[in-house]
């Protein structure tokens, strides 16, 4: 063992090469903090717990909603009902929720990974529904008029009927831009854990 003595403003620094044989060398490799580890408690500062939380009871609203309108508009479905947005943007939203808090609880760089993967997935399905949910309130709400012999009859229906369909549409909106910036939120710290990742593995 080799042992070097600097001095620097007073203070002594005692430098010491400990070889791979020595048992004290495995101690402070066990001691030591593991790259990964500290690159997923990076990504932690973006509270993924919370994060998935909100995304996993924003999924499970969508999936209710999709399923109350699928049977009530069951003989005229809306764009929101026939294109299934409910649903797919519900399970996935729980899907991307749900590895958020996993990775609260196990510190894998392979967690931070589909996250940051899902989140993007996520961005892009809330964007295309952000679109379905707008192109419905622009439209005519279905179940005020009758298709006959290809002709389509428009019916006297309230204009609660109007305020009802185009209020739903737009809290999904909302919706949709709430699970948007979560996901937004976790694709960033994502994007910053696996570029740190990259460098520390240029630089072993």
């Amino acid at each position: 063992m080799a042992a070097t003595v600097t001095e620097s403003g007073g203070v002594k620094v005692v430098t010491e090469v400990i070889p791979q044989t020595d048992p004290r060398a495995a101690q402070l490799d066990s001691t030591a903090p593991h790259p990964s580890s500290a690159q997923v408690k990076g990504f932690r500062k973006a509270q993924p717990k919370a994060l998935g939380a909100i995304q996993i009871i924003s999924g499970f609203t969508q999936i209710s909603f999709g399923i109350a309108l699928m049977i009530t508009e069951s003989s005229a479905p809306a764009l929101t009902v026939a294109s299934g947005v409910y649903f797919w943007i519900g399970l996935l939203s729980v899907s991307s929720g749900s590895v958020l808090v996993e990775t609260e609880r196990r510190e894998s760089i392979r967690l931070v990974k589909v996250c940051y993967i899902i989140s993007g997935l996520v961005i892009l399905a809330t964007l295309t529904a952000v679109i379905i949910h707008s192109l419905e309130i622009s439209q005519d709400v279905p179940w005020c008029s009758i298709h006959e012999g290809g002709k389509v009859t428009p019916l006297n229906c309230s204009q609660y009927v109007y305020i009802l369909n185009h209020g739903i549409n737009s809290i999904f909106i909302l919706l949709c831009f709430l699970e948007l910036c979560t996901a937004i939120t976790a694709l960033v710290y994502g994007h910053k854990v696996l570029k740190q990742q990259d460098y520390t593995q240029m630089l072993l």
